[in-house]
């Protein structure tokens, strides 16, 4: 079969982990011996290229904040293309409407993950829309917004990279046999230095500094824990002066390092140096890659119980509620006193999320969806 993967942005362009998911995907399937050819279809600049058996054709520039014209402009330039495939996977959901618009009758099947809550409104995920998104959920959801989900829904399979992303849409009308859960692959190349054992107490946080992400919550659970703990905050983002306000007033300033934006390649050595890692979001997030990361590390991993990390983290004793600082403290002593966690979750992170697994799920989608078992459902979005 050849595959076409339809995606905004394709490394080395990248805004995020979603870039980065649709690359090793492309080059997962480019190996797969079901998987005769790839393509990637991206709207990031205008050049072809080949990379890791992979043919990348960047169609034109399609960056905007309307949603409805990213997809007019992208699909203008894509629907010649599409003779080149037989299964079109479009990935990091801005474009998910022209794939459902422009596969209906061109392709033989078509596949879209479901990685963000793009086309849904704020509130669903528990955050806060900026002014502009504001905009756009006043005038484009009740309008052209519900034109994209019914584009959306010409699409044969969604892929939900958690049971969180699977219960949200269904919840918001996309049938849920129509859903398969498949989660992200991890990144064979991210290997992370051999760590010393021990019961350390050196935390680490990793992403946005955000209040959707919960760093806050964990400042305040540090404060709980006794004077050995420290934290190291790795990463950058709009809360960053209020979470450095809050560790000064808090007296954690001798306790706590905000190191700012490090790269994805320098990443490694924060782990490396670190005994337990800390996701304290507290919203749905849709998968966790951080989390992922740390359990390649060997490291106990504590999380709050909503989203995608909830899915990865195995121990409940080191899962809590999203903004309860108390709780979370007492999952961090909790990790920090439990033995030979950090080498199952490895096991488990490299077992469960192979690459080759992973692969291999989604190549038996695609083959369900050209023999024609998949039966499609009628989509119906909700208000």
């Amino acid at each position: 079969m050849r595959v076409g993967i339809v995606t905004p942005r394709y490394p080395p362009n990248v805004e995020g982990g979603g870039e980065r998911s649709a690359q090793l995907l492309a080059e997962q399937l480019a190996v797969h011996a079901a998987v005769d050819a790839v393509t990637v279809f991206s709207f990031d600049g205008e050049t072809v290229e080949r990379r890791n058996g992979i043919e990348i054709q960047r169609l034109c520039r399609a960056s905007s904040i309307v949603t409805e014209w990213q997809n007019l402009k992208a699909g203008y330039h894509l629907k010649d293309q599409l003779s080149e495939v037989d299964v079109l996977h479009a990935y990091n959901m801005e474009l998910h409407p022209i794939v459902g618009l422009l596969g209906l009758g061109n392709v033989d099947a078509t596949v879209a993950t479901l990685n963000s809550y793009h086309f849904l409104p704020k509130s669903v995920s528990n955050t806060d829309p900026g002014p502009l998104e504001r905009l756009y959920e006043l005038i484009g959801h009740p309008t052209t917004g519900r034109l994209m989900l019914q584009a959306m829904s010409r699409i044969d399979a969604f892929v939900a990279i958690s049971t969180a992303v699977r219960d949200i849409y269904a919840a918001h009308g996309v049938p849920p046999d129509r859903i398969r859960v498949v989660p992200n692959m991890l990144d064979p190349e991210f290997t992370v230095p051999d760590r010393e054992s021990g019961a350390g107490k050196s935390l680490l946080y990793v992403g946005e500094i955000s209040h959707r992400k919960g760093v806050g919550d964990l400042v305040r659970a540090l404060a709980e824990l006794p004077a050995d703990y420290s934290l190291r905050i790795v990463g950058d983002g709009p809360a960053m002066d209020e979470v450095r306000e809050l560790t000064e007033s808090l007296g954690l300033t001798d306790r706590t390092m905000l190191t700012g934006h490090v790269d994805y390649d320098e990443l490694t050595t924060e782990y490396a140096t670190a005994d337990v890692f800390v996701h304290p979001g507290v919203w749905p997030e849709p998968f966790g890659r951080t989390v992922l990361e740390a359990m390649q590390a060997g490291l106990p991993v504590v999380c709050t119980d909503v989203g995608g990390p909830s899915d990865i983290v195995q121990d409940e004793a080191l899962k809590c509620p999203p903004g309860e600082p108390d709780a979370l403290a007492n999952a961090i002593s909790t990790a920090v006193e439990m033995e030979g966690v950090g080498e199952r979750n490895r096991t488990f992170a490299n077992e469960t999320y192979a690459p080759a697994k992973v692969t291999a799920n989604i190549v038996a989608l695609y083959e369900e969806l050209l023999a024609g078992t998949t039966k499609q459902t009628v989509m119906k979005p909700k208000s």
